[in-house]
C-alpha cells in the first residue's frame, strides 16, 4: 500500500491541490475581473483533470498493454471528482454542484489519456 503512494506521489500532491481549491469557501477567494471570463471555471475544471489524469498515468508503471489498469485509473480519479463535487454541495456553503463541472472534468481527463497516448506513441 505505501508503494502507491510513493508511486503516485505526485498525483497524490495534485489531486490534493485540487481537493483543496474545490473545497475553499468563495467568499476566500480573491477578488479579480479575470473571474468574470465566461464559464472560466469549467475551463479550469478541465485543465486541472486533464493535468492529474497526465500525470496519474505518467507515473503508472505499465504503459503500452495496460488500458484496463488506465481505465480503473481515470475512474477513480473521476470518483474523486464526483466525491468532490457532492462535498461542495452538502459541505461548504457558499458552493455548489454542478453537473457542468463532472463534465468538463470527464472531458479533461479524456483530454489527459489523449494526450498521454499521443505522447506515448512519438516515443516508441
Amino acid at each position: 500500500m505505501l508503494n502507491y503512494f510513493f508511486q503516485y506521489k505526485f498525483s497524490i500532491l495534485v489531486a490534493g491541490f485540487i481537493v483543496l481549491l474545490s473545497l475553499i469557501p468563495n467568499d476566500r477567494m480573491p477578488e479579480s475581473s479575470l473571474f468574470d471570463i465566461g464559464y472560466l471555471d469549467k475551463i479550469v475544471h478541465f485543465g486541472m483533470y486533464s493535468f492529474l489524469g497526465f500525470v496519474t498515468l505518467l507515473e503508472n508503471r505499465c504503459h503500452d498493454q495496460c488500458r484496463r489498469q488506465h481505465l480503473i485509473l481515470l475512474l477513480s480519479v473521476f470518483s474523486l471528482s464526483a466525491v468532490i463535487e457532492i462535498l461542495q454541495a452538502t459541505v461548504v456553503s457558499s458552493r455548489s454542484a454542478e453537473w457542468k463541472d463532472l463534465l468538463a472534468n470527464l472531458s479533461g481527463l479524456l483530454a489527459g489519456y489523449a494526450a498521454y497516448r499521443i505522447i506515448r506513441q512519438v516515443r516508441s
